[in-house]
């Protein structure tokens, strides 16, 4: 099974945004469950001495990471059917089909806004990899998201990356690496579209399912190589998120404590495919359903006149 590529472009996307696609595919997960969804309106507690703790680390390393937290859910099923939907011949990005995925992020609202602010938005920009040695033999190469422009003067981030590996990340399945901000001469400069990297100050970050990893946006970081033959392929989505009292980076920004339906989930998977077209190439029948259908993709041209000064 593999995208349909006959048919109208308005019957291509209502066969992808038709739930009894994604749930024949992953049983075991959700699709516009409202009882199942309703759970994710009590997040996660986490005492304010770690919180704390968390904001500490990212103005000193600009990141921060937690061990595997009580979801609620069963972590384990989503990854497995992330594969499903990969084996059926899906792209990763495809897992925000399911509720889980949107899910997970609103459990973790208390954190989210701990380290932003209560007003917190979802931006436009998310992703889910498959890194299995074979379709997919890497995670994306070293790069930093948005760069500089998105820290305040003291260096709070105005924006965030939150990762989630739903299977183990390791070394061998192509785990997260990051040069902490305090190793990192180029970070919050102007100049951060350079490299400047000693090898022994990179960190790898090896993750058990269901732990969070969390960097600013100026953080210089990147994906593993798997090695081969590999075990279990590494699993993981991301979303970020930027603070509600700055202007939008990118838009629409997105209610964080909302989880959109079906059809708006696609025209926003479909946006993901456009932006990141340059790392994942799409055959001309999906880019033409992609331009056809999805939000458009970019940051605000507030934004992107601050990127282009001089």
């Amino acid at each position: 099974m593999s995208a349909p590529s006959t048919g109208s472009l308005t019957e291509r996307f209502a066969a992808l945004a038709d739930p009894a696609l994604w749930r024949a595919l992953a049983p075991a997960l959700h699709l516009g469950d409202e009882s199942f969804s309703a759970a994710a309106a009590e997040p996660i507690h986490f005492e304010p001495a770690m919180l704390a703790e968390l904001r500490a680390s990212l103005l000193r390393e600009g990141y921060f990471q937690l061990p595997p937290l009580d979801w609620g859910i069963d972590v384990a099923a989503f990854g497995a059917g992330v594969s499903a939907v990969v084996g059926a011949g899906y792209m990763p990005a495809f897992a925000f089909m399911y509720d889980e995925a949107w899910f997970m992020y609103a459990r973790l609202g208390a954190l989210i806004a701990a380290v932003l602010d209560e007003r917190y938005m979802m931006m436009p920009a998310f992703w889910a990899w498959h890194v299995d040695g074979v379709r997919e033999p890497a995670g994306w190469t070293p790069h930093r998201d948005l760069g500089h422009r998105t820290l305040l003067p003291d260096r709070r981030p105005k924006a965030m990356t939150f990762w989630l590996p739903l299977t183990d990340a390791t070394p061998q399945n192509g785990c997260m690496y990051i040069l902490p901000a305090d190793r990192d001469p180029l970070y919050g400069t102007p100049n951060d579209h350079q490299t400047s990297l000693e090898l022994q100050n990179v960190r790898a970050l090896p993750s058990p399912a269901g732990g969070v990893l969390a960097w600013t946006q100026a953080a210089f970081h990147w994906g593993g190589r798997a090695r081969q033959p590999i075990d279990k392929p590494r699993v993981s989505i991301s979303v970020e998120f930027q603070r509600g009292d700055q202007p939008p980076i990118y838009e629409p920004l997105l209610n964080p404590r909302q989880s959109p339906d079906a059809i708006l989930r696609l025209r926003l998977i479909l946006r993901q495919m456009i932006q990141y077209k340059h790392m994942y190439p799409l055959a001309p029948d999906m880019q033409a359903l992609a331009e056809a259908s999805a939000f458009r993709p970019g940051p605000t041209p507030a934004f992107l006149a601050s990127m282009m000064a001089k």
